[in-house]
């Protein structure tokens, strides 16, 4: 977070975002995560067993919407792999209890999406698509290169039974959102440090005003977006108004923290470009059309 909300939390969110960081700062890493964009599942694997120990899936699902949108947030700044975050957000997203309990033991990961073009289906044991449950068995998917191929995206064609779910839709969205968001802080968060460190013309490039607005204009926007999704997680109706300003603002964030960083900003070298390629992949989720005419009051 770019601000310190320490005094916003409670002391058991504190307690399991110590918990998550530390899983996550000692058994993962954004070399993982490109190995696994290369084709190496092993690493996803291990991360997932470490999720189920840690017990944090079941936890989200009885936490307040605002404590499951700020641990949201943290695993968009770590970049997880697709099929993770997808099965993360499914122990929120999905409120049919037997099936909760399989995903909650690791018996099954599940990719979710809201029409047949499924990220992570190849990864899938089960595929939400709307409020169907389907079994991989029970489809056939062809897999794409995609943009951000560590959640590559499949078209899925239901060939065989599935089981109708409940699924609260503008919670998944909300999540998504706040994974974004994390993304946009830490790209926020490596322009800062990046300014201040690189010197040119004898200074740091963070005391140039043409930078210094940008950044500060990019952790404005990043905060702005997640005060309203904060706010979302108070009134569920927001969910999709905080979701349409999340994918408009978020990419533009992070293009603009490659253009901090100048030409190396543009290489494999930095992270950026991942953070770029998650923000891009999860905005065309669960991005449905905002009615206005729904928070207009008549004068």
């Amino acid at each position: 977070m770019i601000l310190d909300l320490n005094f916003e939390i409670s002391e058991d969110l504190k307690l399991i975002l110590n918990s998550l960081n530390e899983l996550l700062d000692s058994r993962w890493s954004t070399k993982k995560l490109r190995s696994i964009m290369e084709g190496n599942k092993e690493y996803t694997e291990e991360l997932w067993r470490e999720i189920i120990k840690l017990d944090i899936l079941p936890y989200l699902s009885t936490l307040s919407l605002r404590d499951n949108v700020i641990i949201n947030e943290v695993i968009g700044r770590k970049l997880l792999p697709g099929i993770v975050i997808s099965s993360v957000v499914a122990s929120r997203g999905i409120k049919t209890k037997d099936v909760l309990n399989r995903l909650y033991s690791g018996e099954i990961k599940i990719a979710m999406s809201d029409s047949n073009f499924v990220p992570s289906a190849d990864d899938a044991d089960y595929i939400v698509i709307g409020n169907k449950l389907i079994k991989r068995d029970n489809c056939t998917i062809h897999t794409f290169n995609s943009l951000d191929n560590s959640m590559k995206i499949s078209k899925v064609k239901h060939v065989g039974n599935h089981e109708d779910i409940e699924v609260n839709n503008a919670e998944i969205a909300l999540s998504l959102a706040s994974q974004m968001v994390g993304s946009g802080e830490e790209v926020v968060s490596m322009s800062i440090k990046y300014s201040k460190e690189r010197v040119a013309f004898g200074k740091p490039i963070g005391s140039y005003q043409a930078i210094k607005h940008r950044v500060v204009n990019d952790a404005i926007d990043v905060e702005l977006a997640r005060s309203l999704v904060l706010e979302a997680a108070e009134n569920i109706k927001y969910a999709w108004v905080a979701k349409d300003l999340v994918n408009k603002k978020i990419p533009k964030v992070i293009l603009s923290g490659i253009q901090v960083h100048g030409g190396i900003g543009f290489t494999d070298d930095l992270d950026i470009h991942l953070h770029l390629r998650r923000a891009l992949t999860l905005s065309k989720l669960y991005n449905s059309k905002v009615n206005i005419s729904e928070f207009l009051q008549p004068i």
